[in-house]
């Protein structure tokens, strides 16, 4: 059994705050609103904020987000994680109010990326979320979307997801996005969204190598591209259906230089009909990979 229920808030530093405004608002078709602090928070539904980026001179995943659906849960995995010798820390009452969160747990996976699980995140029903663009994402029990982590020892961050917080293969892609590069990519679910996570051992410094956001209308992949065409915002994968989860998408380099992910039409994952399978294409047809231009 896995407390954790969905991908619930991503935090990153960002030396762009301008670059990021434009392209979050005009591309992406997502909201933001300033915090007292200076952070921009990124909203897609009902929550307060499923995304806040920290001003910085660099750029960086500073934490990853769970939600677990309440009290009992998070005692429940603070009791596991202490059972498996894994550290973890009580969120202070200023860092949960900062999340705006009833309360929150720090833990760290292998890799070394901030885990934070948390339950009763703010929702904002008397300021409904109104993207700019006129998109409406997929939430609610599926969470934010999905994120890619680049990991560093595969086994043990793979175990760890599984075996530990109880998260369930749904696939795994073994493939060459770049040719010559083999890579196999272990894909995790902890909902009906076929990976809320996934695993990919890319030789890179990176920590991430993209987030996922969903529409409910294949129409606005389309606006999303166009405006991102006009742009000249690089298309790191042109747009495509993918293999597994077979969401028709398109990726584009976000001003942090991570990919963002922009899709529509994912299945759902039957947890009593589904069974682990692998496959050696990451998509069906189209996400050709472009290397950024040389600056």
């Amino acid at each position: 059994m896995s407390e954790i229920k969905a991908l619930g808030y991503l935090g990153f530093s960002i030396s762009d705050p301008k670059g990021w405004r434009d392209y979050a608002e005009n591309i992406l078709g997502v909201s933001i609103t300033d915090d007292d602090n200076g952070d921009m928070l990124i909203r897609i539904d009902s929550y307060a904020w499923r995304i806040r980026l920290t001003n910085a001179e660099h750029d960086n995943l500073d934490y990853v987000g769970w939600e677990v659906s309440d009290q009992r849960d998070l005692e429940s995995l603070k009791a596991r994680l202490t059972a498996e010798g894994v550290d973890f820390e009580v969120g202070s009452e200023e860092l949960a109010k900062a999340r705006q969160v009833k309360e929150l747990i720090v833990f760290s996976d292998p890799d070394g990326t901030r885990c934070e699980a948390f339950y009763g995140p703010l929702q904002m029903t008397n300021k409904p979320f109104v993207s700019p663009r006129g998109f409406r994402f997929v939430t609610g029990e599926q969470g934010l979307g999905h994120i890619v982590l680049i990991s560093k020892d595969h086994v043990a961050q793979e175990a760890f997801y599984t075996q530990l917080l109880g998260f369930k293969v749904s696939d795994y892609i073994n493939t060459e996005v770049i040719p010559g590069k083999p890579l196999n990519i272990s894909f995790l679910r902890c909902n009906g969204r076929h990976h809320s996570l996934a695993l990919a051992p890319v030789p890179i410094p990176a920590k991430i190598a993209h987030i996922m956001l969903q529409v409910d209308d294949i129409d606005d992949v389309g606006r999303a591209m166009d405006a991102a065409e006009k742009a000249g915002v690089h298309f790191s994968f042109t747009l495509g259906r993918h293999s597994n989860d077979e969401m028709l998408s398109f990726y584009t380099m976000s001003p942090s230089g991570f990919d963002v992910e922009f899709g529509w039409g994912a299945i759902e994952v039957d947890d009593d009909s589904w069974h682990v399978k692998v496959h050696h294409v990451n998509s069906a047809w189209g996400h050709k990979f472009q290397r950024p231009p040389r600056k």
